[in-house]
């Protein structure tokens, strides 16, 4: 397999993986488009040091687990209770059925979400829905990100209860 010798070429063949292998990984699509395109800007700035005789995924892939490791090195915005609360979300490659299920639970989630305190919901809404970064919700409703993590925090262990409550 030949080194694509464009930007384009590069990322209309390699995008939609990568970006997929982010979001399984980070569970954030924010930060999975991030990552995504720090991996393009490096291979691009690194050409010279691809090696032809191996084959050009490999070695993006490299740089992409690379790039994984020092994000999950420096990144503690996400609680780790908030893992389960991704796995609601529908997966891009799932059969038509594990789909449907997986709205259903989504759905199940959202009705419970309702029931919390209104800055509670308001923060998962907007970090779920809105898909916005902890800084843009503190922004957004005029609290101080440490705040804004806690409600998180606390909405998402509120949630687990009641999730289990009902299951």
């Amino acid at each position: 397999m030949s080194c694509p010798t464009t930007y384009d070429q590069l990322y209309r063949r390699y995008y939609p993986n990568m970006t997929r292998y982010f979001r399984r990984r980070t569970n954030s699509p924010w930060d999975a488009e991030d990552l995504t395109a720090t991996v393009f800007t490096k291979a691009l700035s690194r050409l010279e040091q691809y090696n032809s005789q191996y084959p050009f995924g490999s070695w993006l892939y490299a740089i992409a687990r690379n790039t994984l490791t020092d994000y999950l090195r420096k990144k503690r915005d996400l609680p780790a209770e908030a893992e389960w609360f991704h796995a609601s979300l529908a997966d891009e490659d799932a059969n038509p059925e594990e789909t449907l299920l997986k709205n259903e639970e989504f759905d199940a989630v959202w009705q419970q979400a309702r029931t919390l305190t209104p800055d509670q919901y308001q923060v998962l809404s907007l970090r779920y829905r809105a898909e916005m970064s902890m800084k843009e919700i503190a922004r957004k409703i005029g609290k101080p990100e440490s705040t804004v993590k806690v409600i998180h925090h606390r909405a998402l262990k509120q949630l687990r209860k009641r999730l289990k409550k009902h299951a």
